[in-house]
């Protein structure tokens, strides 16, 4: 059984910010489009940015013994192409796409309006405290409404510990929710995800491969199909061959 996934793409903006620009899945992060990676520029370690040298789009990384590996995949990504940006430190999103992940949540609120009456009977419906990801989201639906229902504008920021959460929400927008990533960087098998192509199917119970043997005869050896370096590598598709004649 092989390992599905789906990989994020990035792209970076003119401001230099990354942004996700079709959906995935890194390190069990799940990353819609839009959102904007929060990237500490110096801690190296954890889910990485790696940005291309020339040519090209950014990408998740992370280090296993000393070796960069692009995430999901877990192919080699040679620091001659690729260098790191820095650790994505925190997810910001739009207050409807919510969906922050399992586990409790220290959440701090902003609540920024000109009405001083709706200040303060806001203060009410969206307070800060300890909350598990199905009440983080409920507070972001309401909080993306607040607008035209309680005529307020909220800012919302999840992590890990009070502090922590205070600290993102000074940087985080009106009418967005900033939340610390908490990835789990799981070391892959060192076989590549091999998709079948137009050669010859080999029909043998075993998948075994035939090549010629004494007179004639048709003798059948083992097929070991493996990625390069053991890395998680594409083979090609159109120079792989099921049989080989001796």
């Amino acid at each position: 059984m092989t390992d599905t996934f789906r990989i994020p793409k990035l792209a970076e903006t003119a401001d230099g910010n990354v942004v996700v620009t079709h959906w995935g899945q890194a390190s069990s992060l799940l990353l819609r489009v839009g959102d904007h990676l929060v990237i500490n520029e110096h801690h190296t370690d954890g889910l990485l940015v790696l940005c291309p040298t020339g040519w090209g789009n950014p990408m998740l990384g992370r280090r296993s013994s000393g070796q960069l590996l692009a995430e999901p995949s877990g192919a080699p990504a040679s620091p001659l192409r690729w260098a790191v940006a820095g650790s994505v430190e925190a997810i910001e999103r739009d207050l409807e796409r919510g969906g922050i992940g399992p586990g409790r949540w220290y959440v701090a609120v902003r609540i920024e309006s000109s009405d001083i009456a709706a200040l303060t009977k806001a203060r009410s419906l969206f307070a800060p405290g300890w909350m598990d990801a199905a009440q983080v989201d409920e507070l972001c639906r309401k909080a993306a409404v607040a607008p035209e229902l309680a005529r307020v504008q909220v800012a919302v920021a999840a992590a890990h510990s009070k502090d922590e959460a205070e600290s993102l929400l000074t940087q985080t927008k009106s009418s967005r929710l900033r939340f610390a990533v908490r990835p789990t960087l799981e070391p892959r098998s060192g076989f590549g995800v091999i998709l079948e192509g137009p050669w010859e199917r080999v029909r043998h119970a075993h998948r075994q491969r035939e090549f010629s043997g004494p007179a004639g005869r048709r003798v059948v050896g083992h097929r070991t199909r493996m990625a390069a370096n053991g890395s998680m590598v594409q083979l090609s598709l159109f120079k792989d061959s099921a049989t080989t004649d001796g």
